[in-house]
This record gives C-alpha cells, sequence and structure tokens, in this order.
C-alpha cells in the first residue's frame, strides 16, 4: 500500500466514522481523486476535499467538481427510480425486493456518500415474466441477458438508466452448501423490509438476507477481478450498525453452515483497522494477524472497483478458484490451472464429460482454440510471469478465508 492509498483510507475512515480530520498533503490531491474513482468511493472522498483541491488548483478542482456534479445527479435519479420500480411492481401485484445498491445506502451515515449504480431488484422466478414486461412498460428495452439459464435481464433506458432483474442471488457455490445457501436467500423477499430512503419508498432485504447478499457478492468478485474499496465500505457501515450480540444470533450459525463466517469476520477486521469501525468481539480471530489483514487491503486496492485498475485480474480466475463454486483451495497455481481447465473441457464437450477417457483430446482442442486466439491476437501474452506471481499471491489470502467450507 502506497501513501495515495493510504491518504485516501484515512479520508474515507473520517467520512464513514468519524474521528481526527486527516491531513493531507495537497499536491497529493490528484492522485488521491483518481485512485477514489478507481475504487468508485469519489463522493466519499470529494466531498471532504474539495476545499482544499479549490484553493491548490482551480482547474482541477473544476475538473473534479464537475464529476461530482454528475454523480450527485446520478444518485438522485437512482433514487427516483426506485421508487418508480416500487410504484410499478405494487401496482402489478409483484413481489419484490431491491438488493445491493440501494440497500446498502441505507446503513451510510449519509446517503450522499455512497456511489450508485444500477438499479439491482430480485423477482420470485413464477412472477419473471410479469416482471419483465412491467419494466418494458416503463420505457426500457432489453440490454443482455434473459435466456432461462441467465442470473439476471438488464434492461436501458434513455439517460444511462439501468435496470437489472435477478431471478436469483449471484456468487451462491454450487453443491450442498451452495443448495444450504440458495434455500436461505430464497427467502430475501418474503422477509424484506419497506423502507425510506431520501423520499423513495422501496423494499429492502431484513439484516440477515442483506449481509448475506453483500458477502457472497464480495467473495463472487473477490475471487475474479476483484471488488474494490466500495464493497468494503458497505460491508463496514453495515457490520458496524450491528451491536456484538445481535450479530451473534442472526449471523453466526448460520455463515458457519455456509463456509461464511470466517469471511465475515476477515472484511470486519480489515474494517476495524483501516476504516476505524468498531471493535466487534465477534470477529476476533486468531489467524487474522496484521500481515494477513494488509494483504487483504492491498488486494482490494490493486485491483480497483471490479478490477478496473489491472485487467490481468480476470485473467488470473484460472489459477485462483474453482470454476463456477468460487472456493478457493490449497492447491498450487499450476495445478489449479489444470483442475479449471479440466472443468472447461467437461463443460464446453458434453462427450469428454461422459467418457472421461478422452480428456486429453479435451485439452488438444483449448489448446488449439488458445493459439488460435494468440495467432489473431485476441489474446495477449505480455506478462505472463507477473500475473502468475499475483495470481499465486492472491490465492494465498483467499485459501485462507476457507470460502465455502463447512467442517
Amino acid at each position: 500500500m502506497d501513501s495515495i492509498q493510504e491518504q485516501l483510507l484515512a479520508v474515507v475512515r473520517y467520512q464513514l466514522f468519524g474521528g481526527a480530520k486527516p491531513k493531507i498533503n495537497n499536491e497529493d490531491l490528484s492522485d488521491i481523486l483518481k485512485e477514489a474513482k478507481a475504487q468508485t468511493v469519489f463522493s466519499t472522498v470529494f466531498s471532504l476535499l474539495q476545499e482544499n483541491l479549490k484553493n491548490f488548483s482551480t482547474k482541477e478542482f473544476l475538473h473534479c467538481q464537475e464529476s461530482f456534479f454528475a454523480n450527485v445527479m446520478t444518485n438522485t435519479n437512482n433514487f427516483m427510480e426506485h421508487a418508480q420500480l416500487h410504484k410499478l411492481m405494487t401496482e402489478r401485484g409483484i413481489p419484490y425486493v431491491t438488493i445491493k445498491g440501494l440497500a446498502s445506502a441505507y446503513y451510510y451515515p449519509d446517503l450522499s456518500l455512497r456511489d450508485m449504480g444500477d438499479v439491482d431488484f430480485l423477482v420470485y422466478e413464477k412472477n419473471f415474466e410479469m416482471a419483465k414486461q412491467a419494466v418494458l412498460s416503463a420505457g426500457f428495452a432489453v440490454d443482455h441477458g434473459g435466456d432461462d439459464d441467465d442470473i439476471h435481464i438488464a434492461f436501458k433506458r434513455e439517460l444511462l438508466s439501468i435496470w437489472e432483474q435477478h431471478r436469483c442471488v449471484n456468487g451462491v457455490p454450487n453443491g450442498f452448501v451452495g443448495e444450504l445457501i440458495r434455500k436461505e436467500t430464497d427467502r430475501t423477499i418474503e422477509t424484506s423490509e419497506l423502507v425510506e430512503l431520501d423520499g423513495a419508498v422501496c423494499r429492502i432485504p431484513d439484516k440477515l438476507h442483506h449481509g448475506l447478499i453483500m458477502l457472497l457478492h464480495m467473495v463472487s468478485h473477490m475471487t475474479s477481478e476483484g471488488i474494490g474499496l466500495r464493497h468494503l465500505c458497505d460491508w463496514a457501515v453495515f457490520a458496524n450498525s450491528i451491536e456484538n450480540d445481535e450479530f451473534v444470533k442472526l449471523f453466526k450459525d448460520k455463515l458457519s453452515q455456509f463456509g461464511l463466517w470466517k469471511f465475515a469476520q476477515t472484511m470486519t477486521a480489515v474494517s476495524e483497522k483501516y476504516l476505524g469501525s468498531d471493535h466487534k468481539q465477534w470477529a476476533e480471530n486468531p489467524d487474522l494477524e496484521g500481515n494477513y489483514l494488509e494483504g487483504v487491503i492491498t488486494d482490494i486496492l490493486n485491483g480497483g472497483n471490479f478490477g478496473k485498475k489491472d485487467m490481468n485480474r480476470y485473467r488470473e480466475i484460472k489459477y485462483i478458484s474453482n470454476r463456477n463454486e468460487r472456493t478457493v483451495d490449497d492447491k498450487g497455481v499450476v495445478a489449479q490451472a489444470v483442475n479449471t481447465l479440466n472443468k472447461k473441457v467437461y463443460n464446453d464437450h458434453a462427450f469428454i464429460d461422459r467418457h472421461k477417457v478422452f480428456l486429453p483430446v479435451g485439452w488438444i482442442a483449448e489448446g488449439g482454440k488458445y493459439i488460435g486466439l494468440l495467432v489473431s491476437g485476441k489474446r495477449k501474452t505480455q506478462g505472463t510471469s507477473a500475473m502468475l506471481k499475483e495470481a499465486s499471491k492472491r490465492k494465498d489470502i483467499y485459501s485462507k478465508m476457507k470460502l465455502f467450507e463447512v467442517k
């Protein structure tokens, strides 16, 4: 972690949890705000640093102010669209619940501190087509998704308005643990709560299901391209809002059954150390020592929001996590790559999946496709050594989280 990232964390810490106002080097302001954009916490940071920037560089201030006002307009529009979604679903008698963005903003000390994006909402499978037609009637067009096996369908209309209609929660692994999680997340709509945020009335998940959805979302993206600081902030303000005994009562047994308890402890310990959230006794774990927590926060910052700081992040997946399962075991990166290749062959070639003796033929086929991508220029070879080194570091960090592992 460099000095720019340290100053960024100090600003976010102050904005979310108070304390002593951070001292910022004015010469670093531009780089701090650039980093804030990569981590999708620009509104959180600029609102505190704008006076410093105005006095230091009028030109840079005006440029950043324009971006800030664009964020404000996006956030305002996002709240209005959530209100529209609630009205639309309620009038049609379609049970729903909003997830992720607005539900996360609910726990911030000031709603304006949370940069908003798409409107994400969940409906029952039996109501999926009815909800789709309702959204289309509101002036949207399908942008992508919508097949029976797609986890969501995305809609788009003018003014960069994007709604994502989910049929299930993202990040649920395959296997027995995945089935347990799916049974719990299937209750998200029925246990949802009606709230009012900045004048927008809508439904959000109750504490248990919101926390679970956030953890699944973080695991899904962290073990692939990366999550960025905004996701950590979402978890930090949420966990901080719940007293120790209540959190244990709500989450410990459930998350232990799902293999997510240590992950929740990890993200909370990181939040305490680097964002200044309150100490939580339930998050104490002797495995979470200082060097490890520094490795976690460095990994978050190095990737940026959904890996936007490093395009290699997505390439590293095959050396880190098991395909479709988001589990990270103790295999070395080479063994993991072979395991991922095998699963890809089985997934792409049903015949080989049924007759595994032909697996070497699948390796040749996949190798041929890869060579074709290299020859066509669609796949680059640069940075492979550095990518493997980074993948190994990330794998070591994630394997210690025991993701979806149940004793």
